[in-house]
């Protein structure tokens, strides 16, 4: 009797020990998992934070391309008159002097360089995350990369243009230093108000400028103002 007292004596310290062992793994392992959790809530708010931050500069980058936007728009629809005027065939010898924008009418263009610090933030974000599913994530970046795109390769056709006529002129004519140089003008007024070539010359830029430039620069004012009325209601 004593040896089966000692035996349920010892089997009940036994389960005691290994249910307080079993008890304290459970406590770690809850533990544990409070402590992944409050880790994981811990980055996500972070990376709330960082993303909330980024849209901020997103939008700010926007708004500055939109004004720069809204500058050269501006620029081209003060001169829209002057080269329907050339194209038309309406433009006098007067006309020029009284208006010199008309000598230059062709000779330059308004730049353009948009802000991409948040484009290129947002895309190392979505690289770098989970959330690369995230639905005004890939609109932006989506937005970004087909207007840089689109942008870019019209922009070129501008620069190949002013670069066509700045060499043209400067290596066929005797006129140029005279005109660069704003010291003597006959020799273009001859040319410009003569010459087929220079109204050619008018309205291949009329077109890459009027046809093909600007209508890209509204579509990117239309989707970057609705990419901002997006961010505002993310935020």
């Amino acid at each position: 009797m004593n040896f089966l007292r000692k035996l349920r004596r010892g089997n009940t310290e036994t389960f005691s020990y290994l249910a307080y062992g079993i008890g304290e793994i459970v406590l770690v392992v809850i533990g544990i998992l409070i402590a992944v959790s409050i880790n994981n809530w811990n980055e996500d708010r972070l990376k709330k934070n960082e993303l909330e931050n980024i849209y901020n500069i997103v939008k700010q980058d926007l708004e500055n391309d939109l004004e720069e936007i809204d500058e050269i728009l501006g620029f081209y629809e003060d001169r829209k008159p002057l080269f329907q005027n050339v194209l038309q065939d309406s433009v006098t010898r007067i006309d020029y002097i009284y208006n010199p924008v008309y000598y230059f009418l062709i000779l330059g263009y308004p730049e353009i360089s948009f802000d991409k610090r948040g484009f290129s933030l947002l895309s190392e974000f979505r690289s770098n995350s989970d959330n690369s599913s995230d639905t005004l994530v890939t609109k932006i970046i989506d937005f970004y990369t087909e207007r840089f795109l689109e942008i870019e390769i019209d922009d070129n056709f501008r620069a190949e243009d002013f670069k066509d006529n700045y060499f043209y002129w400067k290596n066929n004519f005797d006129w140029w230093s005279d005109y660069i140089m704003r010291k003597d003008v006959t020799g273009f007024l001859d040319y410009a108000l003569n010459d087929p070539d220079y109204k050619n010359r008018v309205a291949n830029a009329y077109f890459l400028a009027y046809d093909v430039f600007l209508p890209e620069l509204d579509i990117f004012k239309e989707r970057a103002t609705t990419i901002i009325e997006s961010i505002d209601s993310a935020n």
